[in-house]
């Protein structure tokens, strides 16, 4: 049955934007249910010569799901579990169709392996992101450091390419993409941003949940000294024989001032003490485990936030996954509450968009990367909130416009903190994409062979060209 084409008009608004308040515009919209409904509307799509964009929740940021022109194919509606099963090892398996969003994978996986009692690793804060949006942007999550990379948890996916053919896709299978240059076919599609098809089914690998979950806050004073618990801590990390540290997050007093402005309207971390004022920033850690090896790795903790002039009295320590969870939401508070700030800062001039980084600089110590946000920022006159995966020097600036003028400032401020970071050889983006907002913003910063890997696999997956237009690589 072929699915319905809906042409645009005010009801649908909201599918021309999304988290990052970057806008696009669309003739059509579609909302399949099924793979042959993808087809029936690509074939269509093809034969009128229209350019289609591939959208999951719209909770991006980078402007990636958003529009410019032509059809949205929305994949909201393919939120289904086709399947699962358990391995021998112990691990287990759980396709689904691409629109089902994290928190509703979360019960699928506690339901059908409950007595296995089995998890997906990659936990972005944001639990209404579809998978296939998780999939297609390299969304990561704060416990990267320990379980390594989203695509590591991904044994395969179906795709439907730019001319209409399906294809199944494993882990380690190869593919020529150009003569006598072959790569992993999965990673033609992970992390591309749709240009190179529409996935419609993905396999994830689930794994043993821990024995327990620790969550730990520890509060500063002073800036200086949270950088510096987090450099020793990249120094010297606790490790005990059967638990790890799972995260180290950071975040700073504006950051903590635009949660607690909200927090009467958020459910989760409503119940969650006010922070003192005189609190300047807080660390986040995350010990995953057995109870023992998570009490040896929570006391050493305690002993070197100590050491960094941390109160340990003040300190948050929450367990169970229950009590962690509202610490994630918190963390995840961060995120959304400087979205909110962008949303009205929008209302009185629209050309306002996020203004965010996510760039990873591992050769700087935390301390030096902070200072260096902080001045850059006083400098220029700009506000701004700072969050992120601090072991990882991978920090979330998040520039807070008061008007345009600003927001042009801001634009160049981040254009110069990715000239700092491609001349230390960093990462542009660690999980969010490029989209077309960072592309816009990042202009000759985006790495030139990034991109030029892109135009071959378009070239490759979609000769015509027609898919997700405008991202990365235009």
């Amino acid at each position: 049955m072929a699915a319905t084409i809906y042409q645009m008009e005010e009801k649908y608004e909201e599918y021309l934007i999304d988290e990052s308040k970057y806008k696009g515009y669309a003739d059509s919209i579609s909302f399949p249910e099924s793979e042959e409904e993808i087809l029936a509307i690509l074939k269509q799509m093809k034969e009128e010569q229209v350019s289609v964009t591939i959208q999951g929740a719209k909770t991006g940021i980078t402007g990636a799901g958003v529009p410019m022109g032509g059809h949205i194919l929305n994949l909201s509606h393919m939120n289904q579990v086709i399947g699962h099963s358990t391995m021998e090892d112990g691990t287990g398996r759980i396709t689904v169709e691409p629109g089902i969003n994290l928190m509703e994978l979360r019960k699928e996986i506690a339901a059908r392996f409950r007595k296995e009692h089995l998890f997906w690793p990659p936990n972005p804060t944001e639990t209404s992101a579809s998978i296939g949006g998780i999939v297609a942007l390299g969304a990561q999550g704060i416990s990267h450091m320990l379980y390594g990379e989203t695509k590591d948890y991904i044994e395969s996916i179906r795709l439907i390419d730019g001319a209409g053919n399906a294809r199944d896709i494993s882990r380690g299978q190869e593919e020529e993409i150009l003569p006598g240059e072959k790569m992993d076919a999965l990673d033609m599609v992970l992390g591309k941003e749709g240009i190179t098809g529409i996935i419609t089914r993905i396999t994830l690998k689930v794994i043993p949940k821990p024995e327990a979950v620790w969550g730990i806050v520890f509060f500063f004073e002073e800036k200086e000294e949270a950088a510096g618990f987090v450099d020793m801590l990249r120094s010297k990390l606790p490790e005990a024989e059967d638990a790890k540290i799972a995260a180290v997050e950071y975040m700073d007093r504006r950051s903590v001032d635009l949660i607690e402005a909200r927090k009467e309207t958020m459910t989760k971390i409503r119940e969650l003490p006010d922070i003192e004022e005189q609190i300047q920033a807080l660390v986040y850690t995350e010990l995953q485990g057995s109870e023992d090896g998570i009490e040896v790795i929570a006391e050493s903790l305690m002993e070197v936030a100590m050491e960094c002039g941390s109160n340990p009295d003040q300190a948050w320590a929450l367990s169970g996954e229950t009590e962690v969870e509202k610490l994630h939401a918190f963390r995840h508070a961060a995120a959304e509450t400087a979205n909110l700030f962008i949303e009205e800062q929008r209302r009185k001039d629209d050309r306002i968009t996020k203004l965010g980084t996510d760039m990873v600089i591992g050769e700087q110590t935390f301390k030096e990367l902070l200072e260096q946000y902080e001045e850059d920022m006083n400098q220029a006159g700009l506000e701004g909130c700072i969050f992120g995966h601090a072991l990882e020097n991978h920090l979330h600036v998040n520039i807070l416009p008061e008007d345009y003028e600003a927001y042009e400032k801001g634009i160049k401020q981040i254009r110069s903190w990715a000239e700092h970071t491609r001349e230390l050889h960093g990462i542009m983006s660690g999980e969010h994409g490029i989209g077309k907002l960072k592309r816009q913003i990042l202009g000759a910063c985006v790495p030139e062979d990034y991109q030029e890997l892109c135009r071959k696999l378009k070239a490759h997956l979609d000769i015509d060209g027609k898919l997700n237009q405008g991202n990365i690589q235009g």
